[in-house]
């Protein structure tokens, strides 16, 4: 991909370069998009980019604009009736009681296309600041297209709040429709929280499509990065989900943490919840879904489970009690494991950020014990 000057860079981790990343400092945004794309035209003085993507037919352009006397319906308007399009809008609120927007929309340049766009407020200082994506495909591909557009556009992320949310369109698809609650017992200790009526759902739903871009990956060069995305997108996703349950377990369990190990808290904590979910009933999901992935919130209400919804589920976790985490996954190994920022003796993943201790979540084994016959570093793919 070519890259951008000035504002838009590609982010890079463990020596590994990640899915596409557009990221923004100034303008505070990030959007993990699938791979592969390229720009076919940029206007940085107007910080206008057009992408295109050379095996599948699907194009955007992504537009940031100052206009403080605009709503983000006005925006997106204005956007759609400079390409001539028919357009549908709905609002959306996102973490927030701003008014952000979505559209569906058909125009013809050189032939008839349709597709989805999003409009978002950016929280700069000055104010006043939107991003607007417009996103497209033939319409006679569209259907086939959809589920790609639909990944593409719900990986932005505007705030430090968003990169922690679910993405603005399961916001919209999924509004948010009351508490459940949820019930578990880690080592003895009864703990009761909470999630949305709509978290499983939506949950669900989240894996399913991006399950569905994933499938368009397994011949392609960049198959890795593809597998490092899918699995980064069901982590945010689930993080928030997941945000006032790894709240209450941390407000339970770290404590006592705090009281049998004060050298050393985190790695107790650690192994606690560790040997939790190693307790949990191996169970690949059944049903008619694309992929067998659990979401770690449904395997959390007992909906079935395995080793890559266990490691999610304890990044989740890990990361919300402040304990820097990694996802190990391995396709000649078809398995997962997760690792963590702890000391503690055994086998430990090195990256460029430092040690990571491996912990594996389908045997009830300490942290750092992992099957010998699963030893090797070059068979494993970080997922930061």
């Amino acid at each position: 991909m070519k890259k951008l000057t000035l504002f838009l860079t590609f982010l890079l981790a463990f020596n590994v370069l990640f899915a596409d990343i557009i990221s923004d400092k100034k303008y505070n945004f990030t959007l993990d998009i699938p791979e592969g794309f390229n720009v076919k035209d940029a206007n940085e003085e107007n910080y206008s980019y057009h992408f295109e993507h050379p095996n599948i037919p699907v194009s955007f352009v992504l537009k940031v604009e100052n206009k403080p006397d605009h709503t983000a319906l006005k925006v997106l308007e204005t956007n759609l009736k400079k390409l001539k399009a028919t357009y549908e809008t709905v609002p959306v609120y996102w973490e927030s009681d701003i008014q952000d927007e979505i559209a569906s929309f058909e125009m013809t340049l050189d032939q008839a296309y349709k597709g989805w766009a999003v409009t978002a407020h950016l929280y700069t200082e000055k104010g006043g600041d939107f991003i607007t994506l417009l996103c497209w495909a033939p319409k006679a591909q569209f259907d086939a297209c959809q589920q790609f557009i639909i990944s593409l556009l719900n990986s932005l992320t505007v705030s430090d709040i968003t990169c922690q949310t679910p993405g603005i369109f399961l916001a919209y698809a999924f509004p948010k429709e009351g508490d459940k609650t949820v019930n578990l017992n880690i080592g003895g200790k009864k703990i009761t929280s909470r999630i949305d009526k709509t978290d499983e759902e939506a949950s669900q739903f989240l894996v399913d499509l991006e399950f569905a871009v994933l499938s368009l990956y397994a011949n392609h060069p960049m198959w890795k990065e593809a597998w490092q995305r899918y699995y980064r997108l069901v982590f945010r996703d689930n993080y928030g989900r997941l945000s006032r349950f790894s709240e209450d377990i941390f407000a339970k369990i770290y404590p006592e943490c705090e009281k049998k190990r004060k050298e050393d808290p985190q790695t107790e904590y650690v192994s606690r919840l560790l040997s939790w979910v190693q307790g949990f009933k191996y169970e690949r999901k059944q049903g008619n879904y694309s992929s067998d992935l659990t979401p770690p919130i449904m395997a959390v209400c007992g909906d079935g489970n395995d080793c890559d919804s266990r490691s999610l589920l304890m990044c989740c976790i890990m990361q919300r009690a402040g304990i820097d985490s990694i996802m190990l996954i391995s396709r000649e190994y078809s398995h997962a494991l997760c690792a963590f920022d702890i000391r503690g003796q055994g086998q430990t993943f090195e990256t460029s950020y430092g040690s990571y201790l491996m912990c594996e979540t389908t045997a009830p084994v300490t942290p750092g014990m992992i099957a010998q016959e699963q030893a090797d570093r070059s068979k494993w793919i970080v997922v930061d």
